[in-house]
């Protein structure tokens, strides 16, 4: 659960004690209230109508923030977040299509093998403990800009760049990938239904999409800080082109 939660329960509930306090205050302003006073009191206060609408208001807002809550926990994809970032440029401005972020995530799977596994438990891990550390404060940039998130994410970008040591074969597969549009729609772990396309158009992603995704999903090599190039050589033994370089050439030569 996240702080929203128990803070607004808190308020809630301090609301109701300064309601106990001032309802006391009314009957007892001039005299000494014993406990037959306050247990009279209270058993008013359980019954007013005067609380109805304060809790139906604070039922809606508790409502909201359990909802709220459970979307993020859905969003909670943090290793897919992770990678994806450098793509929100892309994303938002047309030029890549969101329906193939499932089956980018497929593609980093297979390059990255039970590898893949262990780096989404260990950003799971780190966004639970940045949570807990910043409560309200937590945004996903500072995920992003966590030193241990970046070092999953470079390694995950120089296995991908080794993946293409077969540049054409590799591209082409690539691209096809993209463009497949899976016939289910998982239930669970065991459950699938049919999707119908109808007269859906195959999906648009060729050589220009080709260029825009990679380009994209480099930037945080291509485009590293000098702080960073030295937390990477700490890390790989040399800087980022030496493990990426040919991978760049051949892009470098991919036209928008």
């Amino acid at each position: 659960m996240g702080a929203r939660g128990p803070k607004f329960l808190r308020k809630t509930t301090n609301h109701v004690l300064d309601a106990l306090i001032q309802a006391a205050e009314g009957a007892y302003y001039d005299r000494l209230m014993g406990m037959n006073g306050l247990h009279d009191i209270v058993e008013g206060l359980k019954t007013s109508e005067a609380f109805d609408d304060f809790y139906r208001r604070a039922y809606r807002e508790m409502m909201e923030i359990v909802a709220a809550e459970k979307l993020e926990l859905k969003r909670t994809n943090a290793f897919g977040r992770l990678m994806i970032h450098p793509l929100s440029e892309a994303l938002d401005g047309g030029q890549l299509d969101r329906d193939i972020l499932p089956n980018v995530f497929s593609f980093i799977h297979l390059v990255l093998g039970d590898d893949g596994e262990k780096y989404a438990e260990q950003c799971s891990q780190l966004v639970r403990d940045l949570r807990e550390a910043l409560n309200d404060d937590f945004n996903w940039d500072a995920f992003y800009s966590n030193r241990q998130a970046k070092l999953i994410q470079w390694h995950t970008l120089v296995r991908i760049a080794a993946s293409f040591h077969r540049w054409d074969l590799r591209k082409d597969w690539f691209i096809k990938l993209m463009q497949y549009t899976p016939t289910t729609v998982s239930l669970g772990s065991s459950a699938f239904v049919v999707k119908e396309h109808g007269h859906e158009e195959p999906r648009v992603f060729g050589n220009h999409e080709f260029c825009a995704f990679f380009q994209g999903l480099f930037k945080p090599l291509t485009e590293i800080s000098p702080g960073d190039e030295d937390v990477f050589r700490k890390e790989f033994g040399s800087d980022p082109h030496h493990h990426i370089g040919q991978f760049l050439v051949h892009l470098a030569a991919c036209g928008i």
